[in-house]
């Protein structure tokens, strides 16, 4: 599978609160690391990422720019949540996403605005 259809699943997995797809686009050694907190295992990120959208809140990804190479994307996107209550949070960001031979990812750095995150929280 192209490396772009992989990382749309995964994003569209997100989107759809389909947090097992999601976890099955990485690889069991996978490592994933924002600007804003420390670097995480895939599972221990998979006990904190469902949480941004457990109360209700939607997620979609919107103004999706790719560059890419042969192991490698570069996404900026736009990282939209809605909250129950009707607020909206819009996060851009940029994510550097790694993958392995067998097109799993293998690892993300991702660099966002902290400030943007606080509509997340409250």
């Amino acid at each position: 599978m192209p490396l772009d259809a992989i990382l749309d699943r995964t994003f569209a997995a997100a989107e759809a609160n389909d947090w097992a797809t999601f976890r099955s686009m990485f690889a069991d050694d996978a490592v994933m690391k924002q600007n804003v907190g420390p670097e995480q295992s895939i599972d221990q990120a998979m006990k904190t990422l469902p949480r941004l959208t457990a109360d209700g809140t939607t997620l979609r990804y919107e103004n999706v720019r790719r560059v890419g190479g042969k192991s490698n994307i570069t996404e900026m996107h736009d990282a939209v949540f809605t909250k129950p209550d009707g607020r909206v949070v819009r996060i851009d960001l940029c994510v550097v996403v790694q993958f392995n031979e067998d097109g799993k990812i293998t690892r993300t750095d991702e660099y966002l605005d902290s400030a943007a995150t606080t509509g997340l929280l409250g």
